[in-house]
């Protein structure tokens, strides 16, 4: 509807006109027209007879000052041109002025089409018509907008200028003065009023007329220039000013803009200054290696002095009077301005500053007056170039020690003269359990912290420390016993100068528990040992098997210490009886007890038959069944080690010691006594069921010769049957004897390693000393030779007759091979220990690579360059342990290894399999190679070769050489008892029979061969990872 009405306004207008139109002359209208059109000034002309006062003419130039065209403007109005900015008052007053239809002049912000601001001068004026009635108004717009921001521009300068922190003024040529800002006033304590009516000679007697005038001139031609002078106040006090002219003309009018600044404050320092510079001086000249400059608040150097001067290709004369922009190049001005500044505000900076091959350590600090005003800044560079090559020195040599400290074996810490910690390497942090965050933080005072409280007499140790300190030249040795179990050999020696002062004390700490813990397990074996051969001399001795058994169970409770010792025998159906018993007092007796478990039947005993052991920690967590447990409790039992006693494959009875007062975590030492005892036990009881079935033959030939004086027949058939008897139980004994005989080579062997690891673990850890000691012995020799190069015709002779030179150079090589032998017999020892297993000889989960190793390092003489000079490579996969006769498994592995090897030392021969021969040239181009590849499968794999394509789960080892190979003929044979190609006295022709039944028959598993005539063999052993029989 107000479109409707704006358009209905305008035709109602343009009519109107129209009609007023016809009554003038259209030349004369052409003519305004084309005069408003050319002036510069926006014109527009609204109808004041309509409401809303609407825009009927618009010209050009309020096109182009406004940009909305013409079409877009009549009949609006002006309000479009309105915004944020304008002013609310001017709207105002022309609203009003509209009103009351008189005409108002305005400047306000207006808004263009594409909504930029600009200023426009607005003047409107009403029209009335001959009658006097308001018909129109005119609006006259200038943009101003260039005028405002220069005003403005000017506003600011003059505001900057009046506050600023030095006088200004503007001169004239005639001396006058055209303007000056506050600080001018301020300065001389005249007022603002007062000063522009004098000149530049009532404040400065320097500048008289003919003095001004010259003065002028020169600056007219300089454009500017500065000086020093002096100007009077008010108060007739004068100072001193430096003085800035520059030269001026605007609007035809000549000035000179002088900006002055008090330098009262500079003189004084200056003045400070002359009276102290003859101090810094001398400081600087006496200073060694170094350059001082002292420089005013405008970085301008006052004093230059000190030796580095020259250093730097400078002078006094070069450096005095200039700022620092003028003496140094750019680089060094960048770096140095900050701290000039942080100076002259109060800030002392030290740092350190790389010139050429040269380091200076460069102070920058503030200068005060008496008065604590900072009037100046000094710079002191200090030449460091050579303390900094000492510290960098002695930096490498603490790098070295660290080193050295770090590397070692043992835990070191070094306390000062002051008992204070100075280091520690990380080998002691790992011993004491010190955290990492805390020995890599270098807090040096936690360390005790964690220390002390791990120490397990405490006051037996602090005892010796104080010893230690009181006598600080003494050596000390002590082992020291830990609230873990563990044991360390702590060695102390003193840092001794060579003048004898003592500047602290180095310690030293090896873990010794695995040597302590060795010692207390040869102790329980000589013990254990000693009961076991006890035994064997009873089971000799005595035919009463119930002596016999009653003295086991009585000396097993008193070497383990528990409540309880049994014999418990099984009958045909599974029940079974406690036969003896050694209890402690206090604890209810189980002797002649019977005992039938169904659980043990179903679930347990087939274990036992195959020599399982069973040692329960604690019954009610070792995931008994309910029945099992109840039964144990009825006996009071709360932990139990049980040992089966087996005849042959049959299980005769169980071992057990009961521990009823609590839990107890059985030792792998207990286990083996048991198992070794349960063994003779078994003997003996074998003995005794010997001895009783001879008793009876006996009786039975008693018997047969009553009957042989009856019948001849009869007593001939019955000597036949007891020399049948005898001859069995001939078998029998000497089938025991042997028994007995591989159980104490076992105890042999194992005795021989033991026996043999003491010297050596004695001897290795003694090198290490012997070293130490054998470096200090050589350093007291270097030092001797160094401060007492002369020394008497003896010693020239006893070192020529030794050979010293040779003898310094050769003994730490001797002492390093005598440690190498002494780790390879004890790696010898390990091998031939792990190696035969003879401890072992149920199943458990075992390391196949390590059984592997052991072979191999036993077999390693037949190996070397100078033996075979066979190449060996391994291929080993990830394995899990793996539930083996480990022992057993072992003598396969070195069966199928000895037979590889003896098959590529053939290969030199001209002799191979079956006719085939190799010439001497092609065995020597064939490298001798033994290849042993580890690998895990499960079902998802087959094929693993021609022989076994099936199904499988477990590992496979892989045992293959470039020998001459095996033909088909006789590869068909290899596993035969007694079957052989070797020569006579080289092979028995078992190892192979003996290594199938290991694998196939003990494990489960499968031993095959693949060979090539001519291209070597492989040997495939395929063990289940767990047996099921």
């Amino acid at each position: 509807s107000d479109m409707n009405s704006m358009a209905t306004q305008r035709a109602t207008s343009s009519k109107r006109y129209a009609r007023q139109e016809e009554k003038l002359d259209t030349g004369t209208l052409w003519l305004y027209d084309r005069a408003l059109a050319a002036t510069s000034c926006g014109i527009v002309i609204s109808d004041a007879r309509l409401p809303n006062n609407p825009l009927i003419y618009c010209n050009p130039a309020f096109e182009k000052i406004t940009g909305y065209a013409q079409e877009e403007v009549l009949g609006r109005n002006c309000r479009f041109l309105q915004g944020p900015l304008t002013d609310l008052d001017s709207i105002d007053l022309i609203r009003q002025s509209v009103r009351e239809g008189r005409g108002c002049q305005v400047v306000l912000r207006n808004y263009r089409k594409d909504g930029t601001v600009f200023w426009n001068d607005l003047t409107i004026s009403p029209v009335h018509d001959a009658s006097g009635c308001l018909t129109h108004f005119i609006g006259v717009q200038t943009d101003i907008t260039a005028r405002k921001q220069a005003e403005e521009t000017r506003q600011l300068m003059q505001f900057s200028i009046n506050r600023a922190a030095d006088a200004a003024y503007y001169i004239c040529p005639d001396g006058t003065f055209f303007y000056v800002n506050k600080s001018a006033c301020q300065s001389l304590g005249y007022s603002h009023d007062e000063l522009l009516t004098m000149t530049i000679q009532d404040i400065d007697s320097g500048f008289p007329p003919a003095v001004w005038a010259l003065h002028w001139e020169e600056v007219k031609q300089r454009s500017s220039l500065k000086f020093e002078t002096q100007h009077r106040t008010k108060d007739g006090r004068v100072f001193p000013v430096e003085v800035t002219f520059n030269y001026l003309k605007f609007n035809d009018q000549e000035y000179n803009c002088a900006f002055v600044r008090d330098i009262s404050d500079r003189k004084r320092a200056e003045a400070a200054l002359r009276k102290s510079e003859e101090q810094y001086r001398t400081l600087a000249k006496n200073l060694p290696n170094t350059a001082i400059l002292l420089f005013d608040q405008d970085f301008r150097y006052l004093i230059a002095e000190g030796v580095e001067l020259k250093r730097f290709g400078l002078s006094q004369e070069l450096v005095e009077g200039k700022t620092f922009r003028e003496v140094f190049p750019p680089e060094i001005c960048e770096t140095f301005e900050p701290e000039y500044r942080a100076a002259l505000a109060g800030e002392t900076r030290i740092f350190e500053y790389c010139f050429g091959d040269r380091i200076y350590l460069v102070y920058v600090l503030p200068v005060t007056n008496e008065n604590g005003e900072i009037w100046a800044g000094m710079v002191m560079s200090q030449n460091i170039t050579e303390r900094k090559q000492a510290e960098k020195k002695l930096q490498r040599s603490n790098t070295l020690l660290t080193a050295q400290q770090e590397a070692a074996l043992d835990g070191i810490l070094v306390i000062d003269e002051k008992r204070a910690i100075t280091s520690y390497n990380r080998r002691f942090c790992e011993m004491w359990h010190i955290p990492e965050q805390v020995w890599h933080s270098g807090d040096k005072r936690n360390i005790l912290e964690f220390v002390l409280p791990s120490i397990a007499h405490p006051q037996r140790v602090f005892s010796k420390f104080e010893y230690l300190d009181e006598n600080p030249t003494e050596i000390g040795r002590d082992e020291i016993s830990l609230n873990d179990g563990r044991v360390f050999d702590c060695y102390s020696a003193p840092a001794l100068a060579l003048d004898g002062e003592c500047y602290g004390r180095i310690w030293s700490f090896r873990d010794i528990t695995a040597r302590k813990q060795t010692e207390a397990r040869l102790r329980q074996q000589a013990e254990r040992e000693q009961l076991l051969a006890g035994m064997n001399r009873r089971i000799r001795k005595s035919l009463n098997l119930e002596e016999v058994l009653n003295t086991a169970v009585a000396e097993v409770r008193q070497f383990l210490a528990c409540e309880r010792a049994t014999i418990y025998r099984f009958e045909p159906d599974w029940t079974g009886t406690i036969v003896v018993e050694s209890v402690e007092a206090g604890w209810m007796p189980v002797l002649g007890k019977t005992i039938q478990d169904n659980c043990f039947k179903e679930n347990h005993a087939i274990y036992y038959q195959q020599g399982r052991v069973q040692a329960t920690e604690d019954i009610y967590n070792a995931g008994l069944t309910k029945c099992h447990i109840e039964l144990l409790e009825r006996c009071q039992v709360r932990a139990n080690l049980v040992v089966p006693i087996l005849q042959k494959d049959q299980l005769w009875g169980l071992l057990i010691a009961h521990q009823c007062s609590g839990t107890r975590q059985w030792q792998e030492s207990e286990v083996e006594l048991l198992r070794q005892l349960s063994v003779q036990l078994s003997v003996a009881i074998q003995q005794a069921a010997l001895f009783k079935q001879l008793a009876d033959e006996l009786t039975e030939r008693k018997a047969a010769e009553a009957a042989l004086r009856q019948s001849e027949t009869a007593l001939k058939e019955q000597k036949l049957q007891l020399e049948q008897t005898l001859y069995e139980l001939k078998q029998t004994q000497i089938q025991l004897i042997q028994t007995e005989k591989m159980s104490s080579l076992g105890q042999l062997v194992a005795g021989v390693a033991h026996e043999i690891n003491n010297p050596v673990t004695f001897i290795s850890g003694n090198i290490s000393h012997a070293a130490i000691y054998a470096n200090d012995l050589l350093q007291l020799v270097r030092l001797y030779a160094q401060y007492y190069p002369q020394p008497v015709p003896e010693i020239e002779d006893l070192t020529e007759v030794i050979d010293f030179d040779f003898l310094r150079e050769d003994f730490p090589k001797l002492l390093n091979s005598m440690n190498i032998g002494a780790s390879r017999i004890r790696q010898i020892v390990l091998s031939l220990k792990n190696f035969s297993r003879l401890d072992e000889a149920e199943r458990k989960p075992v390391n196949i690579h390590e059984g592997l190793e052991n072979t191999l390092l036993i077999l390693q003489h037949r190996l070397k360059p100078e033996a075979a000079n066979i190449q060996l490579i391994k291929e080993y996969g990830d394995l899990p342990l793996v539930e083996c006769y480990p022992g057993q498994l072992n003598q396969v592995f070195m069966n199928i290894l000895n037979n590889a090897i003896d098959s590529l030392e053939k290969s030199e021969q001209k002799s191979s399999w079956n006719g085939l021969r190799l010439t001497q040239k092609e065995v020597e181009k064939k490298n001798r190679i033994i290849k042993i590849s580890t690998a895990v499968v499960d079902h998802h794999v087959t094929g693993l070769s021609a022989e076994s394509n099936q199904n499988f789960k477990g590992v496979v080892i892989r045992i293959a050489d470039n020998g001459c190979g095996i033909p088909n003929e006789v590869k068909q044979h290899i596993f035969d008892p007694f079957f052989t190609t070797k020569s006579v006295g080289e092979g028995t022709g078992l190892g192979l029979s003996i290594s199938y039944q290991i694998v196939v028959e003990k494990h489960g598993g499968q031993l095959y061969c693949t060979s090539e005539p001519g291209k070597g063999t492989e040997f495939v052993v395929k063990i289940p990872l767990n047996l099921s029989h």
